[in-house]
């Protein structure tokens, strides 16, 4: 089978010819499509992904009937508090796949068991991969942070731009995005928000903010916009840090993470997607070219998601 292998950090992804994966235990899937995230350019930079290495979890694979499902990507232990609530995102002992096993960059990859396969129904495969992680883990920080009257989308790229209609959909609230893309600003305008500002724009403070970046840079902006006894929910895993004390906020703001989804996110999730809820501006592109499409990101020239088909 044909994959795109990550052999060193830093290095670009190489296209070879693998056997078709022969587990001892797990189900083989096909891949239909797999989304490009950002998390994929941090594992393909971090000297601590184990190599070889397949990215990708947004996964769309054809099922043991052979019809077209998401993967739920966070794989558990099963047995913990939070596998038993189907939060599998929070199990200490999490699986991630294309994180710390071989993801959807490939044509055939292995998952735990058919459980882990939601039916997507109609939808389109490339057009349903990316609701496996932007889709569903925007609709988590939402979900986490509402009813608010009013929210701060800091980042619209892929998550953020599902951010933004969860927040009409399910906090019925006014939104305000901020990006330094002025296409994304246009775009984050289509799917609903109210208004729309580059970074350094005056901005009326919020009861809440969700940052899709998480640089030191993103995360001032972050704090800059909160009102007391607001929150901030960090979603991107930009690495950035601010300082927290009884000064350097507003007073009583909640500062959280947010990653991932649950099962129950994932089905709410599909279910507005499957009713023409929610959309994502996807590209696709072949298999062959997943450093293109890398490439693409990390230059910032992507308005919503890449998604690879083999």
């Amino acid at each position: 089978m044909r994959a795109a292998v990550m052999h060193s950090p830093g290095s670009s992804l190489v296209i070879e010819d693998r056997p078709r994966p022969n587990p001892t235990s797990g189900l083989v899937v096909d891949v239909l499509a797999c989304g490009v995230c950002h998390t994929d350019l941090d594992l393909l930079d971090s000297e601590f992904t184990s190599t070889p290495h397949v990215l990708g979890h947004e996964v769309v694979v054809a099922g043991p009937g052979g019809e077209p499902c998401l993967v739920y990507a966070s794989w558990g232990c099963r047995n913990c508090a939070h596998c038993r609530s189907g939060d599998e995102a929070m199990c200490p002992d999490i699986v991630i796949e294309g994180v710390h096993a071989d993801g959807g960059y490939a044509e055939a990859m292995v998952i735990p068991d058919a459980s882990y396969l939601y039916p997507i129904g109609d939808l389109d495969p490339a057009e349903a991969a990316p609701l496996a992680d932007a889709g569903a883990t925007a609709y988590r920080a939402v979900r986490r942070t509402m009813p608010a009257s009013r929210a701060v989308v800091i980042g619209v790229g892929g998550l953020g731009q599902f951010a933004i209609q969860w927040l009409r959909l399910v906090g019925d609230c006014r939104v305000t995005a901020v990006d330094t893309a002025p296409e994304k600003l246009i775009r984050a305008l289509e799917l609903g928000a109210h208004e729309a500002f580059p970074p350094g724009a005056e901005i009326e403070r919020a009861p809440v903010v969700l940052d899709f970046v998480g640089t030191s840079e993103s995360l001032e902006l972050a704090r800059s916009a909160v009102q007391r006894q607001g929150t901030i929910a960090i979603v991107g895993g930009g690495g950035g840090t601010i300082p927290v004390g009884m000064e350097e906020i507003p007073y009583e703001t909640w500062v959280t993470t947010s990653i991932m989804g649950s099962r129950s996110d994932v089905t709410t999730v599909l279910d507005h997607a499957q009713r023409g809820n929610v959309e994502c501006h996807v590209e696709e592109l072949p298999l062959d070219d997943a450093n293109t499409a890398l490439h693409r990101l990390r230059e910032g020239k992507v308005t919503g998601r890449l998604v690879l088909k083999p």
